[in-house]
């Protein structure tokens, strides 16, 4: 159950060890958490939640649809279309970024060279000042 006043924040992602540590720096930070382990399964919670969550964290490599495709299927929806997604990915392709940052991503950030609370930093920043 997630409480309205808080700003919530759905999180796709497929290591289920990383996932929940995510969850769980989220939580501390005031946010509330919907976990997604897969592209087809954050689609679907985004057709069922009671409410549009405030962001997306967005892993590129995921097991079923690849973070590009997931990110096509948010953009052309006109009720999803405004949450903003926070692509995190250990792919460092130049290509792959680009795209995601064409698509409408409004930060990709590469694991291996940020740590948790520099990504969730850089969320809340976005989600607070649009920046």
């Amino acid at each position: 159950m997630t409480d309205d006043k808080k700003p919530l924040i759905m999180i796709v992602e497929d290591e289920i060890m990383l996932l929940n540590a995510i969850c769980i720096k989220l939580n501390k930070r005031g946010y509330d958490t919907v976990s997604c382990t897969s592209g087809r399964q954050a689609l679907d919670y985004l057709k069922s939640l009671p409410k549009l969550p405030n962001g997306i964290w967005l892993d590129y490599q995921l097991r079923d649809l690849n973070g590009l495709e997931v990110m096509a299927a948010i953009k052309e929806s006109e009720y999803w279309n405004s949450v903003p997604v926070f692509v995190v990915s250990n792919s460092a392709s130049q290509e792959k970024m680009l795209n995601m940052l064409a698509l409408g991503a409004k930060k990709y950030f590469l694991k291996a060279e940020h740590k948790l609370d520099e990504i969730i930093d850089g969320i809340s920043t976005y989600l607070n000042n649009g920046i």
